[in-house]
């Protein structure tokens, strides 16, 4: 019974300090310890992205060689972003109670054991239900980070870190295709499981890595609490009452979690149709594919600091106005990606997207953050996330694509720029409502 609780009370906060650090070496060792928690919320979900992209980027092999069909495929993809959203809500709560430290190592490890075990089936139903594992698993992380950086960062430091942080998204997919591609020219495709076998251990790797390096709260290593003012009235003794009052009773949260549900769209709307439209449609070999692949994930990772940089330097925390910008863009140059048949154009357009989408996703999370005190972040996260992948990913993959094989590939894009259009509306009633806040 003792051990059961040792093993439960480790994953509670850590109790603060006995002693706080002397004022004269407090900058330095907050310098110290926000560099920690950067670096390990980094590596953290880009590990958690490795994991999560691994079935995506393995499905060419799992159509070929295990004989899943596209229907099959998106059947298991469905699964995940569902039961990822579900995941991210529910572990958000949880998250919120419990130590973000080594709860996020904890999800990483059972992610990636869940993931290997699924390259050791061929029945689909199994797949399915090792897949929403994985999805609800795959939901504590981004709650965790977000938490943490909620916890270190005050609101005028808060858009640098999020938007430095949210690179591991980046980071991770990058890694994973990487991983993905030595595994099979070591061991061949044939050899399915070591697909998902490679990448969860490398995973499990670095969950311990996270945890070693991370930090609970600057209270528990003697720092001051930060954020003090958004503090003054936490006095929820549960999950339920913090959700009720801080989340329930909050109309930008909502508005924002509506937002996310299309800023999704967005996202996956052109992301995950990339390969497919740039090779059908356009005629594009595999490797000018690829590129463009790639184009748009690692242009997000300079624009989405320049951005969070942006909103926090030369706007003061303000943040909408730049998502109210970088959603006007995207609507811009839909109609150009959908006609252009030149590869530097599609290249072009597809990197200012990927700086547009990115940053305006990781914008939508910082706004949360800034409207939710640090008991709350949590949850609020994981009810966007809810919104983001439960509705948006789902439309912008199923809906989409079902509405493309029954259409045309315009239809697909008038769904995208429909979406850019509500989030246009929607920015511009939060700028004049919260003109000075938001």
């Amino acid at each position: 019974m003792k051990e059961g609780l040792a093993m439960v009370n480790w994953l509670l906060p850590s109790a603060p300090a006995d002693k706080l650090i002397p004022k004269e070496q407090r900058h330095s060792a907050f310098i110290k310890y926000r560099t920690r928690i950067l670096v390990s919320t980094i590596l953290a979900y880009a590990s958690y992205y490795i994991v999560k992209s691994n079935f995506t980027l393995s499905s060419p092999y799992l159509t070929k060689d295990v004989g899943l069909t596209t229907a099959d495929i998106g059947l298991v993809l469905s699964a995940l972003a569902i039961s990822y959203g579900i995941g991210k809500f529910f572990m958000g709560l949880l998250a919120d109670r419990l130590n973000p430290r080594y709860f996020v190592g904890v999800g990483l490890i059972l992610s990636a054991i869940f993931n290997t075990f699924f390259g050791y089936t061929r029945n689909l139903w199994v797949m399915i239900l090792l897949m929403i594992c994985v999805g609800v698993t795959q939901g504590i992380g981004a709650p965790c980070c977000q938490k943490s950086l909620a916890t270190w960062f005050d609101e005028h430091q808060l858009g640098t870190a999020t938007s430095t942080w949210n690179i591991s998204h980046n980071i991770g997919s990058g890694t994973a295709s990487l991983i993905v591609a030595g595994t099979v020219g070591a061991f061949g495709a044939a050899n399915i499981h070591n697909i998902f076998l490679i990448p969860s251990l490398i995973s499990i790797v670095m969950a311990l890595i996270v945890m070693a390096l991370g930090v609970d709260t600057p209270e528990s290593v003697g720092l001051p609490k930060v954020n003090k003012n958004k503090e003054k009235n936490i006095k929820h003794k549960t999950s339920w009452g913090a959700f009720r009052d801080n989340i329930m009773k909050n109309p930008i949260v909502w508005a924002l979690c509506i937002m996310n549900a299309f800023s999704y769209i967005l996202r996956y709307g052109i992301e995950n149709w990339i390969p497919i439209y740039l090779s059908t449609s356009k005629g594009f070999s595999s490797v000018a594919t690829n590129s463009a692949f790639t184009i748009f994930e690692y242009a997000a990772i300079p624009g989405t600091i320049l951005l969070g940089l942006l909103s926090d330097k030369v706007l003061n925390g303000r943040r909408v106005p730049i998502m109210l910008f970088t959603s006007t863009i995207i609507l811009v140059l839909i109609p150009f990606y959908a006609v252009s048949q030149n590869i530097v154009i599609v290249d072009i357009i597809l990197g200012i997207l990927g700086i547009c989408i990115y940053g305006q996703q990781v914008l939508i999370g910082i706004v949360i953050m800034d409207a939710l005190p640090v008991e709350s972040v949590a949850s609020g996260i994981g009810l966007s996330g809810f919104f983001g992948y439960a509705f948006g990913e789902v439309i912008a993959s199923y809906g989409i694509g079902s509405i493309v094989g029954k259409t045309s590939w315009n239809a697909g894009f008038g769904i995208v720029a429909v979406s850019s259009i509500i989030c246009i509306i929607f920015f511009v009633f939060l700028l004049k409502k919260y003109h000075n806040t938001l």
